[in-house]
């Protein structure tokens, strides 16, 4: 089943992923366990098309991962032809990496590998692509996986369990279908209420959130009041490089 979309070409939506590569959320874990969150102007993220490990180390999020990186991989090439969909994987790289879902390893190493024949893929059937949400997927997926099976790489494996033998798919074969995935997931925004409930009325949103606000100020409390004592405090601040 295709995944559906509204429309990504109104409120400038590449534009808001620009927004956000134009700045980087850095944490830095002091000795007393308090932890200070700055956020950072800082464009390079969006402007450069090859993100080098050094200058990623350098962020305190990364330097102990950075401090036990043993890989030659120096760089990430984003090079898609169609500059939108290349911005948008720049998008999810980067997300990737600060949500600490990839790793400095998963990011230059594995992914990066996959990441080449994505470019090769797209760029050889969809130059000309404006967003990767554009794409139907269930039809580009049959195409990579063909793609993929003319450049000889291996798409299926055999996983030994308990309960016996399974053939499943490999990373790569999957790839296209994760980051299709995972970019709608950081762009969808409609109200996760009322896709909750079913309903695709705005209203009902509204109302929910009118409904229940009460009841969520009261739990924010309860988390502060109750966990307050316990945690590390977080701050704040926004600063310029």
């Amino acid at each position: 089943m295709s995944i559906k979309q509204y429309p990504i070409h109104e409120l400038g939506f590449h534009e808001r992923l620009q927004q956000e590569l134009s700045t980087y959320t850095e944490k830095i874990i002091h000795e007393d366990g308090s932890v200070t969150i700055n956020v950072v102007s800082n464009s390079y993220f969006l402007v450069n098309d090859t993100w080098n490990i050094n200058v990623i180390g350098a962020i305190s999020n990364f330097k102990e991962q950075f401090s036990n990186y043993k890989y030659s991989n120096k760089n990430i090439r984003f090079e898609v032809k169609s500059p939108s969909v290349n911005l948008e994987i720049k998008y999810v790289w980067y997300n990737k990496l600060f949500r600490d879902e990839w790793t400095l390893t998963s990011a230059f190493v594995g992914q990066a590998t996959h990441l080449r024949k994505l470019t090769a893929f797209l760029n050889e059937k969809y130059p000309t692509l404006y967003s990767l949400l554009d794409l139907e997927i269930e039809k580009a997926e049959r195409e990579w996986l063909f793609w993929l099976s003319e450049q000889g790489v291996k798409m299926k494996f055999i996983k030994k369990e308990y309960y016996g033998e399974y053939t499943s798919k490999t990373s790569i074969a999957n790839f296209l279908h994760v980051i299709y995935s995972y970019l709608f997931q950081l762009t969808d925004t409609r109200c996760k209420l009322s896709l909750y409930f079913g309903i695709k009325e705005a209203f009902f949103c509204t109302f929910l959130q009118k409904a229940l606000s009460p009841f969520l100020k009261e739990c924010a409390k309860f988390f502060v009041n109750y966990f307050g004592r316990e945690n590390p405090s977080v701050q704040r601040r926004g600063r310029r490089t």
